[in-house]
């Protein structure tokens, strides 16, 4: 009844695989579930590369330092030297790290009825 064509579910050719290789409903296309890692954030990418080793020469002695301790020596030895802008750079550094110093987690307890309760109830010797 068709009149010599044949079913649409069993053409093969461009954009049409044969009907065993199709996907089975409910088939993931990725079936091992690797998902592509996200691009690497610029911070990350600037963290990972200051912290990496390099080798420095001092005095003709090779020491492996991170990239960013070669960077500090470099500058301060161009610092040391008369140069005026390693010495604006280093300064820059210093700000910023004097800025984003981690400070020391403090703990305050209020003197409440909960917190009175507590340290009456606690296992410590009186004092």
């Amino acid at each position: 009844m068709n009149g010599g064509m044949e079913d649409d579910d069993s053409r093969t050719g461009y954009a049409n695989p044969p009907k065993e290789h199709r996907w089975k409903k409910g088939q993931s296309g990725n079936p091992r579930r690797q998902r592509a890692k996200p691009p690497e954030s610029t911070v990350a990418m600037i963290d990972r590369l200051l912290a990496m080793p390099v080798h420095l020469t001092i005095n003709g002695e090779a020491k492996k330092v991170t990239a960013l301790e070669a960077i500090i020596f470099q500058l301060l030895q161009k610092e040391m030297s008369g140069n005026q802008q390693a010495a604006r750079t280093l300064l820059k550094y210093r700000e910023f790290a004097s800025r984003n110093i981690k400070k020391k987690l403090e703990i305050t307890f209020l003197d409440n009825p909960y917190t009175n309760a507590l340290s009456s109830n606690s296992p410590r010797s009186a004092e």
